[in-house]
């Protein structure tokens, strides 16, 4: 019962959001919509847990249909974080907003949708016939977002993110067309659960696609972090985390492809962290570089690995909301998150902290409860595949050396703000559990990961000694940026002199060519222009019917009826 009510607060927030898009009150709005998600919230923590599967309402093959219903506590922790992250967001946004402005309901309603979406697809099984639908409601309201939020694509382009969830949703339907056609009780062989997972990657925005995030980064940095930072990897990397578990483990070539995807997909993105020239940038690229480090834990036929993945993609929900909320307080105060090397004239300690934790949540930084998740991954890879080692270590160094241009940004500005609502008070509710988490790891442990599939009979954690060396090593880090004399933005210059570029992003341009192992933006380049091709080409044959569509329609029906005749 808690689920529907989940559904119906999401629903209808959404259609008073459309309805009131022109004349209503922008952060009346906004709070609606968080009211709406907060609700959805409670219901989906409030349903009770069901001991019995649900019953199908049909069966085609070996395929189901079977309504949204409670999920156990392993996969509902992942639901719950997504509809708390997309609360505190959409409170965030309508603290922001001017109180007389209106219109901008379209936005919200979008948000709503995505989050509908993402929901629904925590609550139906992996492979469900509400899958596509699913998929498809996300990259429409993902795009609607945009749009709504008023950034324009690339004209004559497809954007990455419609062509990337275009294929996800091709690739998935057609693994659940061809397990309606097996008999029942049998699972679809591994030629067609590839396409399906690397479509799921691609509707995540994780390596190697990670250029579908390339959009979202010149949109509001919460509204970047609400789409392609929670919703979309919640979709894309949840389909896969809770789609392993059930089918038998994958072929070993499968799961080195996998491996080494997640593992250099990673590098690649610290690589291209580097070069980050804003801060909505750096934070999309920590994200592609978590979603790697989720890709090698589903990847590795391991009980420990089993164990990391959902505890790095819970990890990866939450660093997606408060990086947004770092780089919306940065881009209010300061008046840009941009890299360019120039300081600030404020300054802001507490957000520079909150970015601190949040770097530190991206790299596994042993300070909060991502730490234990690439722990458990690190233990399994020494049993499978113990080359990834290297290549995530090194991600985890470079990608948290990319992070400390913007926390220079926030400490050394002129003068300082202590300015924490609304941004640095809502990231409270995110840090607080992250922090209490690595610091007692067994917090976790019986309402959520003990009913893992993978869980031991006793969680794998030393409670205190990794998250103390953690401690020392953060404390160290801050005091050195606290205690030291020189200022990086207080240079001298001469005026004759050239611009050149900041350190950090001329190291970024120089290993340019490695992060294409996460980025495909030419990959998309060339399918947006092959798509655009065929569609011209469609268009030449449209004309021969004068652009009357139904009778191409017409024409196609007959020609495949006369087809199946002479069969």
């Amino acid at each position: 019962m808690g689920l529907i009510a989940s559904f119906i607060s999401l629903i209808t927030g959404a259609v008073f959001c459309f309805g009131l898009a022109q004349i209503g009150i922008t952060r009346r709005l906004a709070l609606l919509a968080a009211l709406a998600t907060g609700l959805a919230a409670i219901g989906v923590i409030a349903n009770p847990l069901e001991t019995t599967p649900a019953e199908p309402l049909s069966s085609i093959g070996a395929l189901s249909l079977i309504l949204p219903a409670a999920t156990d506590l392993s996969e509902r922790a992942i639901a719950v974080v997504l509809l708390v992250g997309g609360t505190l967001g959409l409170l965030a946004l309508a603290a922001v907003v001017p109180p007389n402005v209106e219109g901008f309901g379209a936005l919200f309603g979008w948000l709503l949708l995505a989050l509908t979406a993402a929901l629904l697809s925590l609550t139906i099984p992996p492979l469900s016939f509400l899958t596509p639908l699913s998929w498809s409601l996300a990259v429409i309201a993902a795009h609607g977002a945009l749009i709504a939020a008023g950034v324009d694509p690339t004209p004559d382009q497809l954007p990455p993110h419609l062509i990337a969830g275009g294929l996800a949703v091709v690739a998935v339907t057609g693994l659940i067309a061809a397990s309606a056609m097996l008999p029942p009780d049998t699972l679809p062989p591994t030629a067609l659960i590839g396409p399906a997972l690397f479509g799921a990657l691609a509707l995540a925005g994780a390596p190697p696609f990670g250029g579908v995030r390339s959009a979202f980064t010149t949109a509001p940095a919460l509204v970047a972090a609400l789409i392609s930072g929670l919703t979309l990897p919640t979709i894309g990397l949840g389909f896969i985390v809770r789609l392993l578990p059930h089918i038998p483990p994958l072929p070993a070539s499968t799961g080195f492809i996998m491996a080494a995807v997640g593992a250099f997909g990673a590098l690649g993105a610290a690589f291209t962290a580097l070069n980050a020239r804003s801060g909505r940038e750096l934070v999309a690229r920590h994200g592609v570089l978590q979603a790697g480090v989720v890709i090698c834990a589903t990847a590795l036929n391991e009980p420990l690995a089993g164990l990391a993945a959902p505890a790095l993609l819970l990890s990866l929900q939450l660093h997606a909301v408060a990086g947004g909320l770092v780089c919306a307080a940065i881009e209010r105060l300061q008046g840009s998150d941009l890299l360019d090397g120039k300081q600030p004239t404020l300054q802001l300690p507490f957000i520079g902290l909150i970015w601190l934790i949040t770097t530190a949540t991206a790299t596994g930084l042993p300070l909060t409860w991502s730490f234990w998740g690439w722990r458990w991954l690190i233990e399994a890879a020494t049993s499978h595949h113990v080359w990834i080692i290297g290549p995530l270590m090194t991600a985890a160094v470079i990608g948290f050396a990319a992070g400390l241009p913007l926390l220079i940004r926030c400490w050394q500005g002129k003068t300082p703000v202590y300015t924490h609502w609304p941004e640095g008070m809502l990231s409270l509710p995110i840090l607080i559990p992250l922090i209490l988490a690595g610091f007692m790891p067994w917090l976790a442990w019986p309402l959520w990961l003990s009913w893992s599939p993978f869980a031991p009979p006793v969680m794998p954690a030393e409670p205190l000694a990794w998250p103390f060396i953690g401690t020392a090593i953060a404390t160290g880090v801050v005091s050195w940026f606290l205690l030291r004399k020189a200022n990086p933005y207080q240079t001298e210059r001469v005026p004759e002199d050239p611009a050149v570029s900041p350190t950090w992003q001329g190291m970024g341009e120089l290993l340019q060519g490695m992060s294409e192992l996460a980025d495909a933006r030419r990959l998309f380049s060339l399918l947006g222009r092959g798509i655009d091709s065929v569609s011209s080409s469609l268009h030449t044959i449209m004309i021969i019917f004068e652009q009357r569509y139904y009778l191409f329609g017409v024409m196609i029906g007959l020609l495949a009826i006369l087809f199946l005749m002479a069969q």
